[in-house]
């Protein structure tokens, strides 16, 4: 058995590689930890007994909340059954068949194939992978470049942390990797000009991009209406959707 909190916050300040995290200042214990020790509902209870409320989902993530007995039973029966196998080369599972079937039956209209990834970062990475493929096969291998946002977050990856609009996740890691580019972000209480009323800063926005589409021909931008989790959700004034 575990001696309380103290070993469990020593084993994990030894051996546990946390991510947006200094490595150093956490082995040596300059910085808090907190180890959740379970979860109901929306509430995350850590090991010292504190509850609090999951405001932030997991990482936008638990969507039904913590402690659902009928998802926990669902996947103890699967485990049993078949916890794994992969995809690849025609291969599929019922489970997996299925799920893309129910996901399809409730998806917007024009979609007919769902691809299983493991995370957002995952996610994106694929999404670029098939838009350079989707242009590779069609004969336009120049058409690479992609226009995301500052201050969007879009994952931690190689290219995914590139698209992610923020330099924390660049400084270091070599990049922004090209041919991805970086627009203005529709933040308007840190616009350049505190004169601008919102639908000036709009129209700023859409100039910057359009200025970008003109400086780099055949890039897309990326996410055409995509709001900003980094920065707390921030929502896209519709003005410049319609104008995008």
């Amino acid at each position: 058995m575990l001696d309380g909190n103290n070993e469990l916050t020593a084993w994990d300040r030894d051996h546990f590689f946390h991510p947006s995290t200094h490595m150093g200042m956490h082995a040596r214990g300059e910085t808090p930890t907190r180890v959740i020790g379970g979860g109901e509902g929306v509430y995350i209870t850590d090991t010292n007994g504190k509850t609090s409320l999951d405001a932030f989902a997991g990482l936008y993530c638990v969507n039904v909340g913590y402690g659902r007995q009928k998802i926990a039973d669902a996947i103890a029966e699967q485990a049993k059954n078949l916890a794994y196998y992969h995809a690849y080369v025609g291969h599929g599972t019922e489970a997996s068949i299925t799920l893309s079937k129910m996901i399809i039956d409730r998806a917007p209209e024009g979609m007919s194939r769902v691809y299983f990834g493991l995370s957002g970062s995952d996610a994106n990475e694929t999404n670029i992978k098939l838009i350079w493929y989707y242009n590779n096969i069609l004969g336009r291998p120049e058409k690479k470049k992609i226009i995301s946002r500052w201050r969007g977050y879009h994952g931690s990856g190689v290219m995914t942390g590139s698209l992610t609009g923020l330099h924390l996740f660049h400084n270091a890691f070599d990049l922004p990797r090209a041919p991805i580019l970086h627009t203005e972000a529709p933040y308007f209480f840190r616009r350049p000009d505190r004169a601008m009323n919102e639908e000036q800063f709009s129209q700023f926005c859409a100039d910057k991009l359009e200025e970008m589409r003109r400086l780099h021909r055949r890039a897309d931008p990326w996410h055409r209406r995509h709001r900003a989790a980094a920065e707390g959700l921030l929502a896209e004034d519709p003005g410049r959707a319609r104008q995008i």
